[in-house]
């Protein structure tokens, strides 16, 4: 009988300790106010905390393209020394397997375009795809002129160099997306005849030693993080990838530099009896929403350059990184780098006087 009391004595207490209730420190149930209170508390700090994760996540992603822009950087400056000269932005190739002549060119470019990242990309100076992106644009960058056959290439209401809006076999020799554009007065367009220029000017391959102050002065910078901004004025489908942003205006000739004598001084940053205080360069809601930047619709087409990273100011908008002679890299705002004449003092790659000057 002992042992038969002991076993209900132990089954009540087990009983017992299933129905002990939720309680506080205190020893109280939590209230239905109390939890809502703190779910409020909680509410608060993740609402506190958030912008601070997203100016962390901000900085991140501006590390992460600059690293992208040092290693760049390094490939074209080793690709560089080794031929004594900075490569052009693009040519045309005249046949498909990419072989091309700076002094004879088909107009018509009908094996599309080799851009300079693709020197870059071969088995000389192997680069990945992937080293001309940034994670802070959409999809890394902005697509080739002529994506080719694969369709997560292509921009929805893209259309390539023949009029074509859908994956085809025109595939320029370009790196798939490209974060990345180059100072026109050190990597040029492929203006090197009169038939391709249009006037009595043409562009010629720049040498390092040329220079001046390559610590200062940019080699390559970030695109603007839309599309539709790089596409021709004319056409806002066509995507103008493979161009250089051109810092300089001429004195007489303005944005067509081509068409000025050969002994017409000089160039100037930004927009001749324009504002000296924003050479030209647009407040950013008047470009978000804007097409033909690179193609000189804005008079500067440092308007074209990114503005999409941490920092600048609620006008001009944010940063770019910008990559200089020298190799080192920088983060600031394009507006700073016009103010402080970073984009060279002389329009090296073009003939004829081609000094930058002061007023």
């Amino acid at each position: 009988m002992h042992d038969s009391g002991s076993q209900r004595q132990d089954g009540r207490r087990r009983r017992r300790g299933t129905r002990v209730p939720e309680t506080g420190r205190d020893g109280r149930a939590f209230t239905l106010v109390e939890l809502l209170v703190v779910v409020g508390i909680i509410a608060m700090l993740v609402a506190i905390l958030m912008p601070s994760l997203g100016r962390a996540k901000d900085y991140a992603q501006a590390a992460r393209c600059a690293t992208n822009t040092n290693s760049l950087g390094k490939q074209l400056l080793l690709w560089t020394t080794a031929r004594h000269e900075y490569p052009p932005s693009y040519v045309y190739p005249y046949n498909d397997e990419g072989a091309f002549d700076l002094d004879n060119q088909p107009k018509n470019h009908p094996f599309g375009y080799l851009h300079w990242s693709h020197f870059l990309l071969g088995k000389e100076n192997p680069l990945p795809d992937t080293a001309f992106r940034c994670p802070s644009m959409q999809h890394g960058g902005i697509p080739r002129t002529n994506p080719g056959p694969m369709k997560r290439n292509w921009e929805v209401g893209q259309a390539d160099q023949n009029g074509d809006s859908s994956p085809n076999s025109l595939e320029d020799r370009q790196a798939t997306r490209m974060a990345y554009t180059a100072n026109a007065a050190l990597i040029p367009r492929n203006k090197f005849t009169t038939g391709l220029s249009g006037g009595q000017r043409v562009n010629q391959l720049v040498r390092p030693e040329e220079v001046q102050f390559a610590g200062k002065t940019i080699l390559v910078t970030e695109f603007f993080d839309n599309w539709r901004a790089v596409t021709a004025k004319a056409d806002s489908k066509l995507v103008k990838s493979h161009r250089p942003v051109n810092p300089f205006v001429h004195v007489g000739a303005g944005t067509d530099e081509y068409t000025a004598s050969l002994n017409a001084p000089g160039f100037l940053y930004g927009e001749p009896g324009g504002n000296s205080n924003d050479y030209g360069l647009k407040p950013l809601k008047t470009v978000m929403g804007a097409t033909g930047l690179i193609d000189g619709s804005l008079v500067t087409e440092l308007n074209a350059i990114g503005r999409h990273h941490i920092g600048g100011d609620e006008e001009f908008g944010g940063t770019a990184n910008f990559l200089y002679c020298d190799g080192h890299v920088d983060r600031k705002t394009v507006l700073e780098t016009m103010e402080n004449r970073e984009w060279g003092d002389a329009y090296y790659s073009i003939n004829g006087k081609n000094e930058v000057l002061n007023y």
